[in-house]
């Protein structure tokens, strides 16, 4: 006499049941992760900015010399920099000269995510950023400064686009004439 084994499995009905149960998890809970994916990216990327300035008045206070985070409007990318009139520069003058040395080089925006052109500053219009010449200048005391060696302080606007090019939500990132730094 065979002992016949007890066959454990799944039919084919419930297998069909169970794929049918997760197409409609997937139909409902997909509109939501693409509602969500563009905040997340919104936040990411004002939380690298602000570490990023962080990070810039950090460099400046061990360094001992001016270090400058250098935003680019049309290109969406932010380079950070030392600032010491290397190469023949005039340090502290929120441009990258000949041998001055790129600490972050030009890091660019998530996909989406901009500049908000609804920030602007005294010597430029709606490009995002309202620092003097579009750099945030930390100097040696970790003090926000312009070209001129005035303070410094300003914001950085972003927002995030849907895929039609309409802005969905804004964030910016302030820094305070004492060089605190705040997401709102």
């Amino acid at each position: 006499m065979r002992n016949k084994t007890k066959q454990m499995g799944f039919t084919l009905i419930e297998t069909m049941v169970i794929v049918a149960l997760i197409g409609i998890l997937a139909a409902i809970a997909t509109p939501n992760l693409l509602n969500f994916l563009p905040n997340m990216q919104l936040r990411s990327a004002a939380r690298d900015i602000y570490s990023s300035m962080m990070r810039a008045k950090t460099e400046a206070i061990r360094r001992g010399e001016n270090v400058t985070l250098l935003f680019t409007s049309p290109g969406n990318t932010y380079t950070m920099f030392l600032d010491n009139g290397a190469g023949g520069g005039t340090a502290g003058n929120g441009v990258i000269d000949g041998a001055e040395i790129i600490l972050v080089p030009a890091t660019a925006l998530p996909n989406r995510v901009s500049f908000d052109p609804a920030i602007s500053g005294s010597d430029h219009v709606g490009d995002g950023v309202s620092f003097t010449n579009n750099a945030l200048i930390f100097s040696p005391r970790g003090i926000p400064v312009n070209t001129s060696g005035a303070l410094g302080m300003g914001t950085v606007g972003l927002r995030v686009m849907d895929t039609n090019g309409n802005a969905i939500r804004q964030r910016s990132i302030r820094v305070s004439s004492a060089g605190r730094v705040n997401i709102q």
